[in-house]
């Protein structure tokens, strides 16, 4: 009896090991998988460079277009009221910009104010404004240009107008630019669907005299002058 009472405790004390063992285990695994899932959360939560870049670009885009359509509401605001020296100021500075509210694009159709074609010689006639502030504005807007029909080549055709009727102002402008946008706008003011044309061919003679022919900005022009015409494959662009 004494042997079997032995036997039973040890047994008991055997399995009570095994038990505690058992638990034990267990108990370090859980504890393992929960410093596991903390990890993993506060790495997602913190973590920077996590972002949906698609909702950031679709809100810039929205910023952009908005602001778009604030100007292009200021614009008609001010030529409803006749106040053309803020509506000079309000015009886009840029040709990137001045294509997006005037222009036309192939897929989306026609810009906010490519109706609005009375806008276009507003700008340029307004009196308010001195030649020198008009003429540094449409450079401007002319550089990295490329012509399309409709308000652009309007505003090209007033632009070289302009220019020709201001020859040295224009030149001492220009030439307070880099050669390379410089050349950029005399691009602009000659691009057409044909450069070979005659009248075109004419209007670049008439410019080279008006500037004179060894100056630095006509040396440009006819640089600018004959890309286009090299590119002309007499069909038109």
């Amino acid at each position: 009896m004494k042997l079997n009472f032995s036997t039973k405790i040890i047994s008991k004390v055997f399995l009570y090991s095994i038990l505690l063992l058992i638990t034990s285990c267990n108990s370090s695994e859980f504890k393992s998988d929960a410093q596991v899932v903390e990890t993993t959360n506060v790495q997602v939560s913190n973590n920077p460079e996590v972002v949906n870049t698609n909702n950031v670009q679709t809100s810039k885009a929205t910023q952009s277009d908005d602001g778009l359509e604030q100007i292009a509401r200021r614009l008609i605001e001010l030529y409803d009221n006749n106040n053309c020296k803020e509506f000079f100021n309000a015009f886009p500075n840029t040709f990137e910009k001045f294509n997006q509210l005037y222009g036309y694009d192939d897929e989306t159709g026609a810009r906010r104010l490519f109706s609005q074609t009375e806008h276009i010689p507003y700008f340029f006639k307004c009196s308010e404004v001195s030649d020198r502030e008009r003429l540094e504005k449409v450079i401007r807007i002319g550089i990295n240009g490329k012509w399309d029909a409709d308000s652009i080549g309007e505003f090209q055709l007033l632009a070289h107008l302009l220019i020709k009727d201001h020859p040295k102002a224009a030149k001492e402008t220009l030439n307070n630019l880099p050669d390379e946008r410089a050349a950029s706008f005399w691009y602009f003011l000659f691009d057409s669907p044909h450069p070979n044309d005659k009248q075109n061919v004419l209007s670049f003679e008439l410019m080279q005299s008006a500037l004179g022919k060894d100056s630095k900005q006509s040396k440009l022009l006819a640089e600018q002058f004959q890309k286009l015409r090299d590119s002309d494959d007499g069909h038109g662009r």
